[in-house]
């Protein structure tokens, strides 16, 4: 039988894609520490948004990193477009997912850069949520709970204020190079 982790999994507020995370990365890994058995921790700090070598993970977190090959194999092809030698850069995996096409082509018509990576993390959610069923206090459970805290993490820094300031940056490096 896998190990339960009823007591780390309880304390986890829910997570809703786009809205603020109530928890940060770094108190989830602190509680990690606390909470579970060295090294069940020390693998669940391993788990990133993309991982080459799953292969010490639990199968659906395999599962989800074979999805995460298959959206960037799909994303390579949009861009084979622009760039001919996108394809020498695929991974070998298949790709069985029907919805990966979709939010790649999506994506690749998005007005910004900002508006496509939001639609390429909400098909990561999705694919999170998919593949969580019956997950509910193991390590899969926590380690989708660490995806979806990176994705959010990703979006916490990037402020309109923060944003003024790099293009205030930017501009000034403008200036000054005239």
């Amino acid at each position: 039988m896998a190990k339960e982790f009823i007591y780390f999994a309880g304390t986890l507020p829910m997570l809703f894609f786009g809205e603020k995370p109530p928890v940060t990365l770094a108190v989830f890994d602190e509680d990690a520490d606390r909470l579970m058995d060295s090294a069940s921790a020390a693998l669940l700090k391993q788990v990133s948004l993309y991982c080459a070598d799953a292969k010490n993970f639990p199968e659906p977190v395999r599962k989800f990193y074979d999805w995460e090959n298959a959206l960037r194999n799909a994303l390579l092809d949009v861009r084979k477009k622009v760039r001919p030698d996108a394809v020498d850069f695929k991974r070998n995996n298949p790709d069985f997912y029907s919805e990966i096409s979709a939010a790649a082509a999506a994506a690749a018509a998005a007005s910004d850069l900002l508006e496509a990576e939001k639609i390429l993390d909400q098909a990561r959610w999705n694919a999170l949520e998919n593949l969580s069923c019956s997950h509910y206090a193991d390590f899969t459970m926590l380690a989708f709970y660490r995806i979806k805290l990176l994705i959010l993490e990703k979006y916490r820094q990037r402020t309109a204020e923060a944003g003024n300031l790099v293009l205030e940056d930017i501009l000034k490096q403008m200036l000054n190079a005239e």
